[in-house]
């Protein structure tokens, strides 16, 4: 008593639906572990971009620090030559050496001021440095003197930083004074 060919077929149909079913959980269960692994990596990149979003953000950080430190030397030199602090502010030049008087257009051989204004520009780095050890910083000066008389200088200061103690020192100028 056998069933006959034609009732098989349904039976067989249903077999193979039943099969596949169980295929498909099988591939359901493979595709969730193979993405499990995958979520590590993704936070491993992000914690990897999250530190290179720090150590760049860190070295701008010292860029600007560096060029800060830089500004507020030149304005401290500027500050000690205008209050007749004469010996203090020669101890910023490098190399002990004093500019010459044409370097600073006549700066140095001001006997007296009244006040000085002294405006800067951003620092130019004058190397590839991440963090600069040069640098020349644009000025602009307004003397004002005891008689009255007002003066305006514009130029230039350039800076490096010691190799030693680290701090910034003078190495070069160019001024000239502006004609009104």
């Amino acid at each position: 008593m056998g069933l006959p060919k034609r009732s098989l077929v349904p039976v067989l149909l249903a077999l193979c639906f039943v099969g596949c079913s169980c295929q498909r959980q099988a591939d359901d269960r493979a595709a969730a572990t193979a993405t499990a692994p995958a979520q590590p990596r993704d936070d491993a990149a992000a914690r990897a971009a999250a530190e290179a979003a720090r150590r760049a953000q860190a070295q701008n950080q010292q860029r600007v620090d560096a060029m800060t430190e830089a500004v507020n030397t030149l304005h401290l030199y500027l500050q000690q030559l205008s209050s007749g602090k004469r010996e203090l502010a020669e101890k910023h030049w490098a190399y002990e050496r004093q500019p010459r008087g044409n370097e600073e257009a006549g700066l140095r051989q001001i006997e007296q001021f009244s006040a000085m204004r002294i405006q800067n520009e951003t620092p130019e780095p004058l190397d590839e440095e991440i963090v600069p050890e040069s640098l020349q910083i644009p000025v602009e000066l307004r003397v004002s003197l005891p008689g009255g008389e007002n003066r305006r200088y514009t130029g230039w200061y350039r800076m490096r930083r010691d190799p030693v103690d680290r701090s910034w020192k003078l190495t070069a100028t160019s001024l000239s004074l502006a004609l009104r």
